[in-house]
């Protein structure tokens, strides 16, 4: 843990250096350096209850608990400094609480040129392309990962560089505040970037690197300003060790159609390609031969007033190796009940049947407080 804390104890220390010409003569420069660094906490406490990987289950735990530091350095210059502590559900630490680094990056504000806007440059561990757009159309992260990341495609950040900004000005504020402030180009947004390929709790096995861009379009702006297509491309190698061709392929090609309203949000998505970010999804006894996949997925969320929320969804994921079937379909449904300010509970159940014959239906029941500060 000290290990862990660390680096937030030098993000102050630096931030209050950094700051100190810039501090009024009557604050300290520590002050100064507080006034520019935000903290916020966001906790996912749940219990479950059911019948997963053959096992009962029946417990409370903390899925995710994030602390995040944010500085204002320049006009133009910032970071971010984000702890990620989970459970460890499985090993010799099994049950321990684990922290790590999830973001550490530093970031540039680019301004704008011609009609992106709004460019930003991430460096460090940093968020990848995709994710972090999907999580906030699909606001239910804390029930479970979204399908790409849940299906074991790949996770959320990485280290290396990307790239964002926003196709045109952004929309109206009565949209960014009715509906959302995020990624809100008039035209759309995109993110490009380059990155180890381990991803941010994995050791990088090799020296590829992997390449991935993400295309968001808002055709309608005007008359229906919700409505987004967006596309992503993965091109690089999974992270096991070798050279060349001894390492496996990982390629990666999603489609979704999103729409968001006031009144709630419906995704639906296409994914296609071959082998995973961990270098798993290979041919028994040839690790260097990726296996080929692909999944469908919908969401849906209706929000009832200001408070009561019915979600649900449906994942299909088709991969198969020599020796097996490998692919799956989910089913889940929930409520949730927003107390304000994206502190949320959610109720869900969650049923996942296999293909192959030999694997018994996994179905669990789940409470999740949702605690943002």
């Amino acid at each position: 843990m000290k290990r862990v804390l660390l680096p937030l104890v030098l993000v102050l220390v630096v931030c209050s250096g950094a700051l100190a010409a810039e501090a009024p003569k009557d604050q300290s420069p520590l002050d100064q350096a507080l006034e520019r660094i935000d903290f916020s906490g966001l906790f996912f406490l749940s219990y479950e209850y059911g019948d997963v990987d053959g096992e009962d289950i029946n417990e409370f735990f903390v899925d995710r608990a994030y602390l995040t530091a944010e500085a204002r350095i320049l006009p133009f210059l910032s970071g971010r400094l984000t702890l990620d502590t989970s459970q460890d559900r499985e090993g010799d630490g099994e049950g321990d609480m684990e922290v790590r680094l999830k973001y550490a990056y530093a970031k540039l504000d680019l301004g704008e040129w011609r009609m992106l806007r709004k460019l930003q440059l991430e460096a460090g561990i940093v968020h990848m392309v995709w994710l972090d757009f999907e999580e906030h159309v699909n606001l239910y992260r804390m029930r479970s990962p979204m399908f790409i990341e849940r299906s074991g495609v790949f996770n959320s950040a990485d280290f290396g560089m990307t790239l964002t900004g926003l196709l045109g000005p952004e929309l109206d504020q009565e949209y960014r505040r009715t509906v959302n402030p995020k990624y809100a180009g008039r035209h759309g947004s995109f993110a490009v970037g380059i990155y180890n390929g381990g991803g941010y709790h994995g050791h990088e096995n090799n020296s590829d690197k992997v390449v991935e861009g993400r295309l968001t379009l808002r055709p309608l702006p005007d008359s229906l300003p919700g409505l987004q297509i967006s596309g992503l491309a993965i091109l690089g190698k999974g992270n096991r060790p070798g050279e060349g061709d001894e390492i496996p392929d990982w390629e990666t090609l999603d489609v979704m159609v999103s729409y968001e309203s006031s009144h709630g949000a419906a995704t639906a998505q296409y994914v296609s390609g071959a082998g995973n970010q961990k270098g798993t999804w290979v041919e028994p006894g040839r690790p260097w031969v990726s296996t080929d996949f692909d999944g469908w997925a919908v969401f849906g969320e209706r929000r009832l007033g200001p408070h009561w929320r019915v979600i649900g969804g449906f994942d299909r994921l088709q991969r198969e190796t020599v020796e097996a079937d490998l692919g799956y379909r989910r089913s889940w449904a929930g409520v949730a009940y927003d107390l304000g300010r994206r502190n949320m509970v959610v109720v869900d159940w969650d049923r996942r049947s296999f293909n192959a014959g030999d694997r018994d239906d996994e179905t669990r029941y789940q409470v999740t407080f949702q605690l943002v500060f």
